[in-house]
């Protein structure tokens, strides 16, 4: 049987919150010979499919994006990247690197205990954000893609997701949730990044019943956004050189097992006499502790925030399946438009303690915001305070204050019980240790 070439490839998602279920797909994919094959279902669940003729599954199509009859049942053409399979065709030669590969070549390490970890990261990362998308995203371990139903997701997807989700965020704050914006907002984004929510009707409500939900979805695009790690592929040509390796540079990290017995200690008493009972991280113990340098954070850092006055050694808590991201690329200050979507009280900046256990609650779900917690991990950094404002309390959005270089939430006087630090400048920051944690024995 010869082989048939795929000349063309369309399809369609039609996602509508309302009286009914719409967040289903279409699709046809046209062959050389004229036959064309078409297929349709829920988002997550094939419901259908017919091998018909070129011009009937053409006038289909024609309908499904056309009928002004149904404007509530329309679907929009989806421009996703397909990665070569037999069944689809190859749009582009853009792929992703395998993830586990890169990391085990750019952080190196002899060390088993350091090659552990960087191993759990990048299977964290991975899980973090299937499981936060429903099922809706999938992650491809043969090409190292996420996909939804519909095709690869892209970074300008998830650019144009992250706009989308500013604007959600202020309809859930202001508890919107019956207006026509919020759900055409919803059926724009459900198109970027489907979720897989059965035959429920789509509801608002359903995917973003408060504003933890939506932080959750911010986590979910900053994994994503970690995953990208394009390569393109050329032709190969016979070489009897070496084999280039052909991968980016993703890490420049440098991350090392500490066993000096004098800086553990040090991080412990630190740790320890910065303990609050308050908080349910206080059960946990000090495992291990890893020195840490992420270069162009580290480099960044000593050009402007070493040489400033006020440093000060702090605490800054995190999920683990957003540690791969941080070795990539240093900590990341959010977009100015969305510190109520990321849950920034003294505005967009990056966060640190002096109270060690306030911070760790950031790495054990304690505030809600779901992830992976079966290893549970703390950075330590230097932070370059500046002059900073003694903040009176509460939610702002005048920060950072004009002529200071930072903000100090005091606890006790500023809407905190535990201090707060804040730069706005992330080469104000440096981390410098990873510490994990353990159930106190």
């Amino acid at each position: 049987m010869a082989t048939q070439t795929i000349v063309e490839h369309k399809k369609g998602i039609c996602v509508e919150f309302g009286k009914t279920n719409n967040n289903k797909y279409w699709e046809y994919i046209l062959y050389d010979d004229g036959t064309a094959y078409t297929e349709w279902g829920r988002v997550g669940t094939k419901q259908g499919s017919l091998t018909t003729t070129h011009k009937k599954a053409l006038a289909k199509w024609r309908s499904k994006i056309k009928d002004t009859n149904k404007p509530d049942k329309l679907y929009t053409e989806v421009k996703s990247v397909d990665t070569g399979s037999s069944s689809t065709p190859n749009t582009s030669s853009v792929k992703n690197a395998q993830l586990s590969d890169v990391a085990r070549k750019q952080i190196k390490s002899k060390n088993p205990i350091v090659q552990n970890l960087r191993d759990y990261l990048v299977k964290v990362n991975v899980h973090s954000i299937v499981q936060q998308s429903g099922g809706g995203i999938t992650y491809d371990t043969s090409s190292a893609t996420f996909k939804t139903p519909l095709g690869v997701i892209e970074p300008s997807q998830v650019a144009e997701a992250r706009i989308l989700l500013v604007k959600i965020s202020d309809f859930v704050r202001n508890n919107d949730y019956s207006g026509r914006g919020f759900g055409i907002t919803l059926n724009q984004y459900l198109r970027l990044i489907p979720h897989d929510i059965g035959r429920k009707k789509i509801t608002p409500e359903l995917i973003f019943p408060n504003s933890q939900a939506v932080e959750n979805e911010s986590d979910l695009l900053d994994g994503l956004q970690t995953s990208f790690i394009d390569v393109t592929t050329a032709p190969k040509k016979k070489t009897t050189k070496k084999k280039k390796d052909t991968a980016p540079k993703v890490f420049d990290v440098e991350l090392a097992l500490v066993e000096d017995k004098d800086v553990i200690t040090w991080v412990r008493n630190l740790y320890q006499s910065t303990r609050r009972t308050m908080h349910q991280s206080n059960s946990l113990s000090v495992k291990a502790v890893y020195t840490v340098r992420i270069a162009n954070m580290a480099n960044a850092y000593a050009k402007y925030g070493a040489k400033m006055k006020d440093i000060r050694t702090l605490w800054h808590g995190t999920k683990a399946s957003n540690l791969l991201s941080i070795l990539r690329q240093g900590l990341i200050i959010p977009p100015s438009s969305s510190s109520h979507c990321t849950g920034r009280m003294y505005g967009n900046g990056i966060y640190a303690s002096s109270i060690s256990t306030k911070a760790l609650n950031y790495a054990t779900n304690f505030w809600g915001s779901g992830g992976d917690s079966s290893r549970t991990f703390m950075f330590l950094m230097d932070m370059a305070m500046g002059k900073y404002h003694l903040a009176g309390g509460g939610w702002g959005s005048n920060y950072p204050i004009s002529g200071t270089n930072s903000t100090w939430a005091k606890g006790g006087r500023s809407g905190v019980i535990n201090d707060e630090m804040i730069v706005y400048r992330l080469d104000q920051a440096n981390l410098t240790h990873l510490v994990e944690f353990c159930p106190r024995r």
